[in-house]
């Protein structure tokens, strides 16, 4: 009995010596930008946002930036700006300006492992723009922290944005065989932004990005897609719309010859809307095959310019570390280049409508 009331005794003075926060003497910064300082190269703008709710239930932007050598020094500084603690256990989004990111992020993102406050499901992103300027415009009542994750969220679930958050960042950056990739963010005006294509890295730094209008073929290549939508001209002029798309890959080895490799995509859907005016079985197979020969042209030619890159966003190199015994990852990329990579695609039609 003596023993359990120690016990409970040395919780409750346990308890006591937990350090209290109280939410509304908190500032939450819910999305953080890094610039380069124009005036010292070596060192970081760093511009925090918080989201004040108002009495009328509105969302007001507030931000503060400050420079310095690394983000916990900025942080630092931002505190002697502000009345209130700057806390970042609430962070949802981290944008990186493009020339931050092609000098490497191995040192900003650091931070976020050594962090236990910060969460798992944060995003990250690139923009050409100032990422001070991106977080000091106005895109919705909810606030720019929250418009801009949502925004990210919603093109992973919905769009042809492959699937990203600070757990997959992490496991890609410290692995060998397959490089990092990163939403591209870009400003439209004050009150407009958009998903601009992805940031393909290289040894942890980017290099280029890839347009849009690619996004729909790498992210068949690097994930799955289990509600999209695809629209595509065909060769007669005529356009048709497919939606409830569902795909995944496949990868095979030639056991004879490691250095061919097939991708083997499949993709399923519904004819949403057609353009013409006849949707018959002839028809229908005619879309298939064409949709069979564009998906295959596209992706082979995505990998082809990652291969003469030699940069591997899909992770060709984590397939074959699986796959052959004492794997060695420096020789296998000199021979990454030249390797024989094939895409088959298999596109199946499972409805064309009831109003077409």
């Amino acid at each position: 009995m003596k023993k359990w009331i120690c016990i409970i005794c040395c919780l409750f003075i346990l308890t006591g010596c937990v350090q209290k926060r109280i939410i509304d003497e908190l500032n939450i910064a819910v999305a953080t930008g890094f610039d380069p300082d124009t005036s010292d190269e070596h060192l970081l703008k760093t511009t925090f946002l918080m989201e004040v709710f108002n009495k009328e239930m509105s969302v007001e932007n507030k931000t503060v930036t400050t420079t310095g050598d690394l983000r916990r020094e900025t942080l630092y500084k931002a505190n002697r700006q502000s009345p209130n603690p700057i806390v970042v256990g609430g962070l949802r989004l981290t944008l990186y300006n493009i020339a931050i990111a092609e000098r490497g992020l191995t040192v900003y993102v650091d931070a976020y492992q050594r962090d236990a406050s910060i969460g798992k499901r944060i995003y990250f992103a690139t923009t050409d723009s100032s990422t001070e300027e991106i977080l000091t415009g106005e895109y919705g009542p909810q606030g720019n922290g929250t418009f801009i994750s949502d925004l990210i969220e919603h093109n992973v679930d919905y769009g042809d944005l492959p699937k990203t958050n600070l757990t997959l960042f992490m496991r890609d950056f410290y692995q060998e065989g397959k490089d990092i990739f990163l939403p591209h963010i870009k400003k439209i005006n004050e009150q407009e932004i958009e998903l601009a294509g992805i940031s393909l890295f290289k040894d942890h730094a980017a290099y280029k990005i890839l347009p849009s209008d690619k996004l729909f073929y790498f992210k068949l290549l690097v994930d799955r897609y289990s509600r999209g939508d695809f629209s595509i001209d065909l060769p007669d002029g005529q356009k048709v719309a497919i939606k409830s798309i569902h795909s995944n890959h496949k990868y095979k080895l030639d056991k004879k010859d490691p250095t061919n490799i097939t991708i083997k995509i499949k993709v399923q859907g519904n004819i949403k809307e057609y353009s013409g005016n006849n949707l018959d079985d002839k028809k229908i197979k005619e879309i298939t095959n064409f949709i069979n020969k564009k998906i295959k042209n596209e992706c082979s030619a995505l990998i082809q310019s990652f291969q003469e890159d030699n940069a591997d966003p899909i992770g060709i190199g984590k397939v074959y570390s699986t796959k052959i015994r004492n794997f060695d990852y420096k020789e296998w990329k000199k021979g990454y280049p030249d390797l024989n990579i094939k895409v088959d695609a298999k596109v199946i039609i499972l409805d064309t409508g009831a109003s077409i």
